[in-house]
């Protein structure tokens, strides 16, 4: 194998698994509940300014806590028991990563839109993931574009952007996509990925708008 190339190295899922995926699942419900005891409240009070105040108050709080409800928490506690390092505040970042081709199929990846979860971090030459299933080493100068990619519905249009990274010369990848996944509200979100963003940016050649 040429010293330059890319390497994935995908194993059996080990914590990140089908129960996982619907334990991360089941933390939208507590974005739900809020909501739907509003509609209950406004049902039940006379037609005014509260009856559009509140509905809209919550979902503005729903959508600050959006990474929460997405079951961030969950996944952090995941990405540290699999990967000592996330547990240092260093450089590196506990995300998600979704492969392109795509590594999942069926069910789980219509409830889980990412084929792993672990930690990204870098050192001079590479891009390293550590993940539950998934060892991915990419030297920088293979890729080739990186740019931002909303998460549409899934992220009700509010949360953080993926960041989609362009491989070349590898066979089994042609790009992938990572997410933060540690944080809890969407300001640090946003930050995070901001963060991420700029560390995988200046190691490219060429950037999509």
């Amino acid at each position: 194998m040429h010293a330059n190339a890319t390497t994935i190295e995908i194993t059996e899922p080990k914590r990140f698994t089908f129960g996982a995926v619907v334990a991360v699942n089941a933390y939208g419900l507590l974005l739900v509940a809020p909501l739907f005891i509003s509609i209950l409240v406004v049902s039940l009070i006379k037609f005014g300014l509260l009856t559009v105040l509140i509905p809209f108050l919550v979902v503005a709080a729903t959508a600050y806590v959006l990474p929460f409800g997405l079951g961030n928490a969950h996944i952090a506690r995941l990405v540290r028991s699999i990967t000592p390092a996330a547990t240092k505040n260093g450089e590196g970042f506990i995300v998600q990563l979704t492969l392109w081709p795509r590594l999942r199929s069926g069910l789980r990846a219509i409830l889980e839109d990412a084929d792993d979860i672990g930690y990204l971090s870098f050192n001079e030459e590479e891009l390293l993931f550590q993940g539950d299933s998934v060892k991915l080493s990419i030297p920088l100068d293979r890729i080739t574009q990186v740019y931002p990619h909303n998460v549409g519905l899934r992220g009700r249009f509010v949360y953080g952007r993926r960041i989609k990274v362009v491989v070349s010369g590898s066979p089994q990848l042609e790009s992938f996509e990572v997410a933060e996944r540690s944080s809890l509200l969407l300001p640090k979100s946003r930050a995070i990925t901001k963060r991420l963003f700029a560390r995988l940016s200046p190691k490219t050649r060429q950037e999509a708008p």
